[in-house]
Order: structure tokens, then sequence, then C-alpha cells
């Protein structure tokens, strides 16, 4: 059964939606399962993995410790208004000092570009608009960029990769062993980082 198909044969609650890319929605991972029946909404797993979650609290840590007062930061999946149709979560997303301005209207997502965004593994699945999950990130990165972020930054789990791109000639792939720079000066090692934390090799 294609993606239409079976879009049709179950309307996909907006609870699953996890992202919206040109007027495309982008369902979370798991989606598939409740459209066949497979499991019921409140099985889908909404939030992250366990090691998701800790490497994404360990660069927000590291972040908190370096990164001087007056930076805006934090995990959370901020969400970003990037233009009509199109809006992203963020795992981290870096501010500097005056970029974000915030008040009781801002209850909307965030239509100013942070100056870092920081994402950790593939939380949507991607099947039903991109051809394949490496279509997606460079896709969304690319847009990211266009939109006026300085640096978007992939950690990737399963290959222990992480992509660094600071604009749309210059992307990098390292091992997540080797440092890398988060934003100005600020570099980080993941890997030592993860180990010091308690992490079982």
């Amino acid at each position: 059964m294609n993606e239409t198909a079976m879009e049709q044969v179950k309307e996909i609650p907006k609870i699953l939606i996890y992202e919206e890319f040109d007027g495309h929605p982008i369902y979370r991972k798991g989606y598939k399962d409740y459209v066949l029946g497979v499991k019921k909404i409140e099985e889908i797993n909404m939030g992250t993995s366990q090691l998701q979650w800790v490497i994404t609290n360990i660069i927000n840590a590291h972040l908190v410790r370096t990164l001087p007062k007056g930076f805006r930061f934090g995990p959370g999946e901020l969400g970003v208004h990037v233009t009509k149709g199109t809006n992203f979560s963020a795992d981290i997303a870096i501010y500097r000092k005056g970029q974000l301005k915030t008040d009781l209207s801002s209850v909307h997502y965030s239509k100013t570009p942070p100056s870092v965004v920081v994402e950790v593994d593939i939380k949507a699945d991607e099947s039903n608009y991109f051809q394949s999950e490496e279509d997606y990130f460079q896709r969304k990165t690319e847009r990211l960029l266009q939109w006026g972020v300085e640096r978007v930054i992939w950690v990737f789990s399963s290959s222990r990769r992480v992509l660094v791109a600071d604009n749309l000639q210059k992307w990098e792939f390292i091992a997540w062993d080797l440092p890398f720079v988060v934003i100005d000066d600020h570099e980080i090692n993941l890997w030592d980082l993860m180990l010091e934390d308690g992490f079982q090799a």
C-alpha cells in the first residue's frame, strides 16, 4: 500500500505530524503503525529515545558551562516557522544575546532564525515526501541555512558521525570522537563528554 492510499484509508491526527515542508506534512516515525491499525495513537512514540535524550542533554549541559551569559538556548524541540507551509522542530536552538525578542504574545513558533540548530538523530518518517532520510536531512539543513541559521549540526548516533554545515557550500562529516565547533570558538568533543557522563561504550 503506497503512502497516499494509506492516508486515505485512515485520517491521520495532527498530533502525528512532526514537521511541515512546503505545505506537506512530515509525520512522526511510527505513524504507519497507527494508519494500519497495528498501534493505537497513544502507543506511538511521541518522545525521543533514551540515547537521543542523553546526547541532547550532554550537549546542552556543556553549553551551560561554556557559553557566556547572554546566549539563549536549550533543548525541547523549539518550533521554528521558516516560511508559509514550512515549520520545523529544533532539538537545540542557540540564539545570541538580544537576537530573540519574547513577550506574552510569543505563543507561536519562532520566526527568528537561531544562530545554531543542533539535531540529534531523525525523528520523522520522511517516506511520504522525501526519497530517503538523507534527502530529508539535507533538504532541511539547506532550508535552515537559506533562512538565516549560521550553522546546522546533526548528530547521528547509529553511524557515530556528526554533520556540521556552516553554509550551503561547506558541509563536513566527522566522527563523533573528534572535536567540532558549536558556535564561535566554543568547541565540543561529544564522545569525551559522553564518557565523562558515564556512557557505557
